[in-house]
């Protein structure tokens, strides 16, 4: 029982994973907590569904949304974060927050209030396995979320690592200013880091879709929880930011377990509080130090 409550948490807690990565990237690279991230994955969702109406199938539907969610990561970045580069980040922060709202509004103005269902990306029978002298459930939805994880994580190692791409990233969060006068090009290489967080928050929508429904606020809980999965690594890391999603995974499913579903929201929001309070810099992360 417990071993089979811990898998279905770290399933959770993939999603939170995602979005704590989406989130932490952006900060990395261009210093800003996106606030909008959530409803950029919420429209993403929306556009899925309209691919599925054309008589795409769903996980069709999931790849063809990547570009476009790419492109809208592009716009949002080019036109209104680069224009407002040198604002304090507290400014740049309340402008996320206009975007959040704006991406709200145009998805209740366009397709309504109204729930919407989406389909799993893959049906069939769920998976039983027979771990210690227990039985594991594991639906084929949850194999492809973690699969899509796996794959991601990967993909994101090898970039940060193996290719210039990721060399310029790595050198752009350092410091900015040093890596363009080593030719490095920081306004491509944010605009690239955007683009893939804002395709990894549509993929996260799209994968929620069928436990949350489509709406405007779809995204508001998972945002939350990888914000606080991120805190616990003072945005710092992307690894620490993956395993806090799982961690928050694991806990809330023993939480609801034990104390109900109308707990589980607190958990985060107490972490978050009581990180903030004790180690504000994050759990894993490092105080800076300023000059005055």
């Amino acid at each position: 029982m417990i071993l089979n409550q811990i898998i279905l948490g770290c399933v959770v807690g993939v999603y939170y994973s995602l979005v704590a990565i989406g989130l932490v990237l952006v900060y990395k690279v261009s210093g800003i907590v996106n606030f909008a991230y959530g409803n950029m994955g919420m429209m993403g969702a929306y556009i899925a569904l309209l691919f599925l109406g054309k008589g795409m199938s769903p996980l069709a539907s999931m790849l063809l949304v990547i570009p476009v969610a790419a492109s809208m990561g592009y716009v949002v970045n080019r036109f209104t974060m680069r224009p407002l580069k040198g604002i304090s980040h507290s400014s740049m922060l309340i402008v996320t927050l206009g975007i959040m709202m704006v991406f709200e509004g145009i998805a209740v103005q366009i397709f309504g209030a109204d729930y919407k269902a989406f389909p799993e990306l893959v049906k069939g029978r769920p998976f039983v396995f027979h771990i210690a002298g227990g039985l594991v459930l594991l639906r084929r939805q949850d194999l492809l979320v973690i699969t899509i994880f796996a794959i991601f994580s990967v993909f994101m190692a090898l970039l940060l690592k193996s290719t210039k791409i990721g060399l310029a990233m790595r050198a752009v969060s350092q410091d900015e200013q040093t890596a363009k006068l080593m030719g490095v090009n920081s306004n491509l290489i944010i605009s690239i880091a955007w683009m893939i967080s804002a395709s990894l928050s549509a993929v996260v929508a799209i994968l929620a879709s069928p436990k949350t429904y489509i709406s405007p606020g779809m995204m508001i809980h998972y945002q939350i929880e990888g914000f606080t999965a991120a805190v616990l690594g003072g945005f710092e890391s992307l690894i620490v930011a993956a395993l806090g999603g799982m961690l928050l995974g694991i806990l809330e499913t023993f939480v609801g377990d034990q104390l109900g579903n109308a707990f589980k929201p607190t958990i985060s929001l107490a972490f978050i509080v009581a990180v903030l309070l004790i180690k504000p810099e994050g759990l894993f992360g490092r105080r800076k130090l300023e000059k005055l």
